[in-house]
């Protein structure tokens, strides 16, 4: 997941990632940071961005599971980011369990 997560950093089509009713203009964004901590029990993942498409943060979230149960290679994962095709997205992880920790202006 850690190798998975840095994927994403930087300007990307997060096509893959975004919800079929969204209505950005477009789907480029850019990813500033993505960091992934591991505490016991607890996976904490920080993504930071100047925007995020709509369920852009919960699809990643569900990507970045599947690698983690092994369901999909590290090249798999990339491939599908890679698609812009919002069918080769893992299902969105639930909203439970994800916050917003912080914005700036």
């Amino acid at each position: 997941m850690k190798k998975a997560i840095k994927v994403l950093e930087g300007t990307h089509d997060f096509s893959t990632f975004r919800a079929s009713s969204c209505q950005s203009n477009t789907p480029v964004r850019t990813l500033e940071s993505a960091v992934l901590k591991k505490s016991k029990d607890i996976i904490e993942i920080i993504f930071v961005s100047k925007s995020f498409l709509q369920q852009q943060v919960r699809s990643m979230i569900g990507a970045l599971k599947y690698v983690g149960e092994k369901k999909w290679t590290i090249e798999s994962f990339k491939k599908k980011f890679k698609s812009k095709k919002r069918i080769n997205c893992a299902p969105p992880a639930p909203a439970c369990g994800l916050y917003l920790k912080k914005v700036k202006y």
